[in-house]
């Protein structure tokens, strides 16, 4: 799961050397700031719209336009990245194509109460019920 995490936020050319590829590297990157262009490639990932992305991160609209390739996100907020980014990569992952993931997550899900799952994915107790879901979809569970 690490490497796929490293794939939608860019890989190389977004960590260079630092590509995380465990758990504990993804720790260690997050505290010490995640490059603000992986947001911005997970943006692109999910057909996301700035105030949008902001919504996700918990940033204001401003905040978010003021990042900039260059800069590093703080702990919380790339927290909050690290959070969106692995729900992304393990949709990706049970309903086998990026494309087919972005659409689940973009639409109401009956499961979740007739809500997106990246609605949920705001926070770490939707987040959690969005990969519990998931898991009951790999596994054939359709509820």
């Amino acid at each position: 799961m690490a490497h796929a995490l490293s794939h939608v936020l860019g890989g190389p050319e977004t960590f260079g050397s630092r590509a995380p590829r465990s758990a504990s590297d993804w720790h260690g990157l997050i505290q010490s700031g995640v490059p603000s262009r992986a947001a911005f490639l997970l943006k692109d990932h999910l057909g996301l719209r700035n105030d949008e992305l902001a919504k996700l991160l918990g940033l204001s609209a401003r905040s978010l336009t003021r990042l900039s390739a260059s800069r590093t996100l703080d702990p919380v907020t790339g927290d909050r990245l690290y959070r969106l980014a692995r729900i992304y990569a393990l949709a990706s992952d049970v309903l086998e194509d990026e494309a087919a993931a972005v659409r689940w997550l973009r639409s109401p899900q009956r499961a979740l109460g007739e809500v997106k799952p990246l609605d949920l994915a705001a926070t770490d107790a939707g987040a959690r019920e969005v990969e519990q879901l998931l898991g009951r979809l790999e596994h054939g569970v359709f509820t």
